[in-house]
């Protein structure tokens, strides 16, 4: 591959002669990309893939990564292209909300090996994992993060058992989730992997399931997709084999979380079919369940089936049964304590609105998920990701509460 550096930088001519393709044109034009369809893959408009090449500016720094990726060259060839950018601030979508460092410091602090303060001798640790998963569901992830250090501590300093197995990987399967949702990939992995081996000490199929399931999402959030589906897939298998030792609900419970998962992942992948497959395999195991769960802390059920499909149609970009589906949803049918599972659907009905580019609906729904869930939008890097794109292409007169929104998430305007 020609080294982007190499080339000639491009000099718009005022005069009659047509201004040669810019650099970053002609590598849209050698992927296939056209600059409408570009714009598309990465949710801005037309004239703001124009302004790139014209060299009148450059892209926001979250979209970097995907640009690159689209373009099939590195980040630093990319960077080559726009000479005025920084070399080092860019960063991938997947890093942190700029709060978050400060949220998860004690907890990156515990995992490499540092101290945290202790829970009084006494005091019985399963009630605070209970406690972390139900911040967790509540959306209050600073609580959450409080929490945590001192109590996996507690948890890695039992006598062993098979109960304190069970109760370790519990705890640590909440630091995955919380590491996951808030983008520190790298806490994501260590928790996500504790979790998967406290799980097996406890020989436990259900908790192994549930910590596979983190692992896949730790190496979805890292960028790898198709690592994410097999790790899913293999724990569906394994979990089909296992020699049944739990509650039935707590099985039917795991084996439909990782069926959403993989369902969402399908279609990220544009796999049509096989995203409709796993839904409807997910909708008779709600069927089977009997009701709305949250077993292993899973929140699996009908809505929950039903969330996860307007997911899938909003990967899909299918607007017309997105806003269908988000108008159908119940979401007083969760359970009580799932506050971030009903502010997610506005958050996806945020999305959805922001690919057909009706920008004052995404703002209302990201305004209605803040009311339902503060942090639901602040802490997430999704939300953040959505919030970035608006603000790419914003229009006051149609957006007027973008711009208070992004400062209160605490993004730079």
């Amino acid at each position: 591959m020609t080294c982007v550096n190499d080339w000639p930088l491009t000099v718009w001519d005022t005069g009659h002669m047509a201004p040669p393709r810019s650099p970053l044109a002609r590598l849209r034009k050698a992927a296939g990309y056209t600059q409408e369809s570009l714009a598309a893959q990465l949710h801005v408009d037309r004239m703001t893939v124009y302004r790139w090449e014209a060299g009148r500016n450059e892209p926001q720094p979250y979209l970097w990564p995907k640009l690159a990726m689209l373009l099939g060259i590195n980040r630093s060839e990319l960077q080559g292209l726009f000479p005025s950018s920084p070399t080092s601030s860019a960063p991938p979508l997947e890093t942190l909300p700029s709060q978050a460092p400060l949220v998860l410091s004690a907890l990156r602090r515990m995992l490499a090996g540092g101290q945290a303060d202790t829970i009084s001798p006494g005091v019985a640790v399963t009630p605070l994992v209970k406690r972390v998963h139900q911040l967790y569901q509540h959306a209050d992830y600073e609580a959450s993060a409080r929490l945590l250090p001192q109590l996996l501590l507690q948890l890695d300093n039992q006598a062993p058992s098979r109960t304190a197995a069970v109760w370790t990987a519990s705890g640590y399967i909440a630091a995955a989730k919380l590491a996951t949702k808030l983008g520190d990939v790298q806490a994501a992995w260590v928790t996500a992997d504790r979790a998967q081996r406290a799980a097996r000490e406890a020989e436990a199929p259900a908790l192994i399931a549930a910590a596979r399931y983190q692992v896949a999402c730790a190496h979805l959030r890292s960028g790898h997709l198709t690592d994410a589906q097999d790790t899913a897939a293999a724990a569906l298998d394994e979990l089909a084999t296992a020699v049944q030792k739990e509650d039935g609900r707590l099985i039917l419970s795991a084996r439909g979380a990782l069926l959403l998962l993989s369902a969402v992942m399908a279609a990220r992948s544009n796999e049509h079919h096989s995203a409709r497959q796993l839904l409807s395999q997910a909708h008779q195991l709600a069927d089977d369940l009997g009701g709305e769960g949250n077993w292993l802390w899973t929140g699996f059920g009908h809505t929950n089936v039903a969330i996860h499909e307007l997911s899938v149609a909003v990967q899909l970009r299918d607007n017309d049964q997105a806003q269908q589906l988000g108008a159908a949803l119940d979401t007083d049918r969760l359970p009580v304590v799932l506050i971030g599972r009903r502010s997610q659907v506005h958050l996806d009905l945020s999305r959805a609105a922001t690919d057909r580019q009706d920008d004052s609906v995404a703002v209302l729904h990201l305004l209605e998920a803040e009311r339902v869930a503060k942090q639901a939008v602040s802490r997430n890097v999704g939300a953040h990701e959505v919030i970035r794109t608006l603000l790419g292409r914003e229009q006051r007169h149609s957006t007027p509460g973008l711009r208070a929104l992004a400062q209160r998430a605490g993004i730079h305007v």
